[in-house]
């Protein structure tokens, strides 16, 4: 942890001057929606074309970050991929009113159950039902929906040491199970000007091989795993229509050229981007957590841009 600890200063600095070099404006009066149905809207004066977008995930589509209190393992936040992407849209010349339904901790099983995950919804509402209540009421409408799922399936498999790859196995089963009926059901309940985007995730767990002698083993295994996770996940949005935002290759997830860092030495560029753009490699009371910071919710943001038409 001392070695992490060391690495995170460099780290602050430099994820500040990505994040303000990518993102050109934030908006000021972009506002926190309630965890069920929060809406957040911003026009730029040269705005021709208008469309939902409904952000369906777990804890990540929020924006979680961490909040530096202990025992708190986060907050939602006004700063994530979600609000970022309605600027980039906006600077399109498209207007994106926002609507996240997501809950901290939901899988893609969880997500199908009739049960909700309880701190969300009430039953019988869940994730889902709202979701596709939300699209029924706007089937002639435009617009957009994210699919941020899956992560929570495989966290806790890449959290042990070593990897524990036979939950590793289970998660890639369950998005190639599971992940195809979300789609079926969202694109049922969707109009025919709906656009789908999937996404498949960063690792923040790379920056393990700054822990210990074990770590760049540790790191490797969750890189591997990662990939698999990834490729199952990606095939299941694409074979079912969705465009998939690829995300780990905007954070460098798989690209281990040697970087020199003052003050940490020689390490691999994978985890440079781990510590750079997660909060991975900071102390506590803020790390070790494994949520994007600023910076890497704006790539996150980037990523889904690079898949959705330039003129809508």
């Amino acid at each position: 942890m001392h070695r992490r600890a060391r690495y995170v200063a460099v780290m602050v600095v430099v994820a500040a001057m990505v994040v303000g070099g990518y993102l050109v404006q934030r908006s000021l009066t972009a506002q926190n929606a309630s965890a069920a149905s929060g809406t957040t809207t911003t026009r730029l004066p040269s705005t021709k074309f208008s469309a939902f977008y409904l952000d369906v995930g777990a804890s990540t589509s929020l924006g979680f970050q961490p909040t530096g209190i202990v025992n708190h393992n986060g907050r939602r936040t006004n700063t994530g991929y979600a609000n970022d992407l309605l600027e980039v849209e906006n600077i399109k010349g498209v207007s994106l009113t926002l609507t996240q339904l997501g809950c901290p901790g939901e899988t893609v099983q969880t997500i199908l159950a009739p049960a909700p995950i309880n701190h969300c919804y009430t039953a019988p509402e869940t994730q889902m039902t709202q979701s596709v209540k939300f699209l029924e009421a706007r089937k002639s409408e435009a617009g957009l929906v994210t699919i941020d799922l899956g992560f929570n399936d495989i966290r806790n498999c890449l959290s042990t040491s070593p990897v524990n790859q036979a939950c590793v196995n289970a998660a890639i089963a369950a998005v190639q199970v599971d992940m195809p009926r979300i789609v079926k059901e969202l694109k049922v309940a969707a109009g025919p000007h709906v656009r789908f985007v999937g996404l498949e995730f960063e690792n923040p767990f790379l920056a393990d091989y700054l822990v210990g002698s074990s770590g760049p083993i540790n790191a490797t295994a969750t890189l591997v795993a990662m990939d698999r996770f990834n490729a199952a996940l990606g095939q299941a949005f694409s074979r079912s229509g969705v465009a998939v935002a690829n995300v780990p290759a905007i954070f460098q997830s798989d690209n281990s050229t040697r970087v020199s860092i003052s003050n940490v030495g020689v390490i691999p560029e994978n985890v440079y981007k781990a510590c750079q753009l997660t909060w991975m490699c900071y102390g506590p009371p803020f790390g070790p957590d494994d949520h994007p910071n600023d910076a890497g919710y704006a790539l996150i943001a980037q990523a889904i841009a690079a898949v959705l038409p330039k003129s809508w």
